[in-house]
């Protein structure tokens, strides 16, 4: 990083000279910062100095002028007080919902670096086709598993049905040079025996198959203190539901390793519901369930065995099995990172309906880790229309994204009426840390707000010195 220059370290030294007017000190300071290069960083002794005497320069200098330097000094705080000062009672209703930001610390990747690690399996099939995909990719820059697999998808959906490939034609390649002219690309000259279906259905399906190793490698992975702490609140509070968009099991074995039971929401919708268990909502499958497309059949297998016989090399991971029902193909119960994933998972319309049920009731909704990506449109509409329908509803978010919780408020606010921005806490700091201590404030334990509150304190205050004033001639 680049270091400060010698301009700044000669001005902080006159900000700490007593002798120096306030109007002098505030024009050098206002006259530092325009012209400072935007890559050179600011000392932290010039932002104690500038929270200890901003009340004495505010005086001396413009409107605009105090308003730059604010924006360029006052660092926002990473945590709201009001976060501190919540208590719940033992029947608060609390929802979680968890991203991959809460998993990251066991060690399992995040969605935006799937994609290289899909790249690098797709290597050792050796398959002609493949390796094109990679390199077309990789040259035109398309990093994005997301787009990468909605696009399989919906190839493959539309090399199915003529109507739909024709339309899709139509829309994408409709173009005219001007009113009454022919068409760039007319729909004559378009062929449905051009599409290579073969082609697409091998690529939708190796990559399937693909992202299903990729899922494989959660398994060993091991349960980290957010997953702790949200069990060890769970045990305390009555009410409590948690919404993962994750597919590992580290949610799912701290639960049971806490000695709680929880409920999936997933298959026969039928069977008796344990009304003292947690519910567990897995927004996006598990590695743990496997779904048949023939006959629709589900199956949960215990997650513990699971991991016990991978990590004994006992068992391979089934990515591709047979349904003992109907001999079809059964697959992980996985939902791929897509645009549209609920068109085509029946199994977990059940789970969605839980998740906003639960949503909706919370009075508290405590998001970590979860991004609010432009895939997750569902999530993110329902989460809307529960704080616009529950004016006391209250948001807790624990993120390292500094800009997220402002997004929030402004998109929330732009689409609820009336919305109060302080609905919407911010805590941005890493999950792992600042979470146990988060919950345990929430239900009036340990010393976590006055942690807080003391190392805010340190940060803020400049140190004191003594000094001499020196005589000028």
């Amino acid at each position: 990083m680049k270091e400060i220059s010698a301009r700044q370290r000669i001005l902080i030294l006159e900000l700490l000279e007593e002798e120096y007017p306030s109007r002098y000190l505030a024009e050098k300071l206002y006259s530092f910062l325009r012209r400072k290069p935007n890559d050179e960083p600011i000392d932290s002794k010039l932002v104690e100095i500038w929270n200890h005497r901003f009340r004495r320069f505010r005086r001396y200098m413009s409107s605009e002028a105090y308003k730059f330097i604010k924006s360029q000094l006052v660092r926002p705080k990473k945590i709201d007080d009001e976060v501190w000062k919540i208590r719940i009672k033992n029947n608060t209703r609390v929802a979680f919902l968890l991203g991959a930001g809460a998993s990251a610390p066991s060690g399992i990747p995040t969605v935006n670096g799937l994609l290289e690690e899909l790249w690098e399996r797709a290597k050792k099939i050796g398959r002609k086709d493949l390796d094109e995909l990679v390199s077309w990719c990789k040259e035109k820059s398309i990093n994005n598993i997301e787009d990468l697999l909605t696009a399989a998808y919906l190839s493959d959906f539309a090399s199915d049905n003529t109507d739909l490939a024709s339309l899709l034609h139509y829309f994408l390649f409709r173009k005219r040079r001007g009113e009454g002219e022919e068409e760039l690309y007319p729909s004559s000259r378009f062929s449905l025996s051009d599409i290579d279906t073969s082609s697409i259905k091998f690529i939708q399906d190796t990559l399937q198959t693909l992202f299903g190793l990729l899922a494989s490698t959660m398994i060993p992975a091991d349960p980290n203190k957010v997953h702790e702490s949200i069990v060890e609140f769970s045990s305390k509070v009555k009410d409590v539901s948690i919404i993962t968009t994750n597919y590992d099991g580290c949610m799912d074995e701290a639960t049971l390793k806490g000695g709680m039971q929880f409920e999936c929401m997933v298959g026969d919708e039928r069977q008796k519901r344990n009304s003292g268990a947690v519910k567990l909502l897995k927004m996006h499958g598990s590695i743990n369930w496997s779904y048949c497309n023939s006959c629709q059949d589900f199956q949960e297998f215990d997650l513990l065995k699971m991991k016990k016989f991978y990590e004994e090399d006992t068992i391979s991971y089934p990515v591709v099995g047979i349904c003992k029902k109907c001999q079809g193909l059964r697959r992980p119960l996985l939902v791929p990172p897509l645009s549209f994933k609920f068109l085509q998972f029946p199994p977990l319309v059940q789970v969605w309906n839980s998740a906003r049920r639960s949503i909706e009731d919370a009075e508290y909704l405590v998001i970590v880790g979860y991004s609010f990506s432009e895939a997750d449109t569902y999530l993110t509409k329902i989460i809307s229309r529960s704080m616009g329908r529950s004016p006391n509803q209250k948001m807790i978010v624990v993120d390292t994204n500094p800009k997220l919780v402002n997004t929030l408020r402004e998109r929330f606010d732009a689409h609820i009426e009336n919305f109060d921005k302080k609905r919407i806490l911010k805590v941005c700091e890493s999950c792992e840390n600042m979470l146990p201590k988060v919950l345990n404030s929430m239900i009036g334990e340990g010393d976590a707000e006055k942690e807080e509150t003391s190392t805010q304190s340190k940060k803020t205050s400049p140190k004191k010195k003594s000094r001499t004033k020196s005589n000028k001639s």
